[in-house]
């Protein structure tokens, strides 16, 4: 009898270890985008498809809205490996792959399928190898998501010129040197303070993608909105690579196959909300202006070989993302 009862302590000792050695594993992602935004939206899309495809193996811990700080800080700690995975547009990607300027530059992409075609390239994955062998950040998935337009305080005149015109531009090196190419007087301003800075004057207008923008109200400050669609806006989902490396070959594959479904939603999800977005800022006030972007893509274009010679990124890149 006590070798029996002996047996069943044994045995519920053992199915307890295997219990806790069973524990979902856990994924720490972060947005520092707003709540409810195409990114936020993305990342809460990407946390469920993990959880549901690994049957609960991976518990993603989401941390949603600003409170970690900005896309440049969130980055640099998951370099540190204090954060685990972060979903931001993929123009962040440039604090520790600067040839991913490229991304942020005017008319580089012909439409979303150059993009996406881009991002699967050999080429792409030449650019971030450093970034991820050296600051421990892999790039899981990355896709389109809309065109930017242009937000205006102040009517463009008939030649469409931004000359003299204050524009707001995120901290990414490639935007300073193209608003400048345009004409324009760069001014960086952080997203969460842009309406505030067109409504009071330090600057005259902003970019973005409406589905973006829209939450931040720039059309009730900037009534003026141009569809210039001048640069790609994109989305990115990356990785601690020690930490990616921690999960087994088959959950690896969960993890990136996960974030690509991701991307091609909120590319497909932003693309259809992008009606309805510019019909709500008309409802608000604004008016929706069609543009021949033609002056804007030959300065942008002309301004290729002066950003490649300051080493913006790599000569010739350029023409190589035009292959694809």
């Amino acid at each position: 009898m006590k070798s029996y009862i002996k047996s069943l302590l044994l045995g519920a000792s053992a199915a307890v270890a295997i219990s806790f050695a069973a524990q979902a594993e856990t994924l720490v992602l972060v947005n520092a985008d707003a709540i409810d935004s195409p990114v936020d939206l993305m990342n809460k899309h990407f946390a469920k498809l993990v959880e549901e495809r690994s049957n609960g193996d991976i518990d993603v811990s989401y941390i949603t809205g600003t409170q970690l700080g900005t896309p440049p800080q969130v980055m640099d700690q998951l370099s540190a490996g204090s954060l685990d995975a972060f979903g931001t547009a993929g123009s962040w990607l440039t604090s520790y792959a600067p040839d991913t300027n490229i991304l942020t530059w005017g008319f580089t992409f012909r439409d979303a399928d150059h993009v996406f075609n881009f991002f699967k390239s050999d080429l792409f994955d030449d650019l971030t190898k450093d970034m991820i062998n050296e600051a421990r950040i892999r790039p899981l998935s990355s896709g389109p998501t809309e065109p930017r337009v242009v937000f205006l305080t102040e009517e463009l005149n008939e030649k469409a010129d931004f000359s003299g015109r204050k524009m707001r531009i995120p901290q990414i090196p490639a935007y300073l040197s193209l608003w400048k190419a345009i004409g324009a007087q760069p001014t960086q301003v952080a997203w969460g303070e842009v309406f505030l800075a067109m409504r009071t004057g330090i600057v005259d207008g902003a970019e973005g993608p409406p589905s973006a923008a829209i939450s931040q109200r720039f059309h009730e400050a900037a009534p003026n909105v141009y569809m210039t669609n001048h640069v790609w806006a994109t989305s990115t989902i990356v990785i601690n690579e020690d930490k990616f490396q921690s999960f087994t070959p088959e959950q690896q594959d969960l993890l990136t196959k996960a974030a690509e479904d991701a991307s091609r939603w909120v590319y497909e999800y932003s693309t259809e909300r992008r009606e309805t977005v510019l019909d709500e800022m008309r409802k608000g006030g604004a008016t929706i202006r069609e543009i021949d972007a033609t002056p804007l893509r030959e300065a942008a274009n002309a301004g290729v070989a002066d950003v490649e010679a300051e080493g913006l990124w790599r000569k010739g890149l350029f023409e190589a993302v035009q292959k694809y």
